[in-house]
């Protein structure tokens, strides 16, 4: 028990000590201070109209964080099972992992299902979702 201990160690000072020497790496980055004009940028498009619509942005954003991390905690799974090496438990721990993850997808998705069907219900547009742009200022 004490070796795997000091396994364990080594592996959280390595962690450590790597973690540190990649933030060392990093350069200060020093931004422009903002100014109110910036070229080709209309603050205008950027806000929110109304309370609703920052609702509507927010619930489409989650939706899409909720399937981004469906799809990365499936590879995660994946790459466990492949790495298991006839690991019994660690194969186990790998199909729980894609279970889950599947099933968590299967969630939002009847989420989605129910605040689309919800919407059409009350005649509630809730994905009326539009990216901000910055207008096209290419060739005019």
């Amino acid at each position: 028990m004490n070796i795997i201990n000091q396994l364990m160690r080594n592996k959280i000072i390595s962690l450590a000590s790597s973690t540190i020497a990649l933030l060392s790496l990093v350069s200060p980055v020093h931004a422009q201070a903002p100014s109110g004009d910036i070229q080709g940028f209309d603050i205008n498009q950027v806000s929110f109209p109304n309370l609703g619509q920052l609702m509507s942005n927010a619930l489409a954003l989650l939706f899409f964080f909720a399937g981004l991390l469906t799809f990365v905690f499936i590879v995660i799974g994946g790459i466990q099972w492949i790495t298991a090496g006839g690991d019994v438990k660690a194969a186990q721990a790998a199909r729980d992992r894609i279970t889950a993850a599947v099933v968590g997808l299967i969630v939002v998705v009847a989420a989605f299902a129910i605040t689309l069907i919800l919407g059409q219900v009350f005649g509630i547009n809730l994905f009326n979702f539009k990216f901000p742009t910055a207008p096209n200022t290419v060739g005019g």
